[in-house]
């Protein structure tokens, strides 16, 4: 039985990256970490990785995609994609965590990982994982994945934890400074190259979720927010204001 091919997508932040995992085997993956609309870059990316790799789109055998949080917009682009092509294919889908996949690129065994993106509205989306100390040195749950204040994730990381902590993800851009300031002595940054949201890590996670589901169908692949998008919480607050 040939081990299943999965394509990973992940368009929830800045970059838009398409990976090809079978089995332990890392075939392809293409990232693009530039400011361009990922309507307009994820296809002709995928199509270029497939042929690049020469395989065809009827060989892949199941479809992992970032599902959130991140960027609303991306988000939905890369899900409706990946929903259009699971469903054409007949193959299944799985919604894969943006936080828990970026948690992937940290081996360390017992390491505290704490993924960072930023939310806006003086908000971060962050969550926090153990890496197992012995096989298979599965991920821990310590927070789950939720939009909060950068003080309120310090304030507990001080009161709830000892050890190093690991931060991985694109928040760390424009939250170092602070973090270092706050966690002194206790906070480790990734390198810049570990920043990026990778496919291949969606991938990776996408495997594990497929062996718990594998006929996960395209259906149950859907956006995981956090929070509601800024329009309609715009329009909430509009019509709250015409009530009154």
């Amino acid at each position: 039985m040939r081990t299943l091919l999965i394509l990973g997508i992940d368009t929830t932040t800045l970059s838009c990256s398409v990976a090809l995992l079978r089995g332990d085997t890392l075939l392809a993956e293409m990232t693009l970490n530039i400011k361009k609309t990922h309507s307009e870059r994820l296809m002709p990316l995928l199509d270029r990785m497939l042929t690049e790799s020469g395989i065809e789109r009827e060989e892949l055998g199941a479809i992992a995609a970032s599902a959130g949080p991140g960027s609303f917009t991306g988000l939905r682009i890369g899900v409706s994609t990946a929903r259009a092509l699971a469903q054409g294919l007949g193959i299944p889908a799985v919604p894969v965590c943006t936080l828990g996949a970026m948690a992937e690129a940290v081996p360390a065994p017992g390491a505290l990982i704490c993924p960072l993106l930023d939310a806006r509205r003086s908000e971060v989306y962050s969550a926090l994982f153990r890496r197992g100390k012995k096989e298979p040195y599965a991920l821990e749950t310590l927070l789950e994945p939720a939009a909060l204040a950068l003080e309120d994730l310090f304030a507990l990381l001080r009161e709830q934890y000892t050890g190093p902590v690991t931060f991985i993800g694109e928040g760390l851009q424009s939250y170092s400074a602070q973090i270092e300031t706050a966690l002194p002595g206790q906070a480790m940054a990734a390198s810049a190259p570990f920043r990026v949201c990778r496919a291949a890590l969606v991938a990776l996670r996408g495997k594990s979720l497929l062996r718990e589901k594998p006929g996960a169908s395209y259906l149950e692949l859907l956006p995981g927010y956090l929070r509601r998008p800024e329009a309609e919480r715009l329009a909430a607050e509009r019509q709250g204001g015409l009530k009154q």
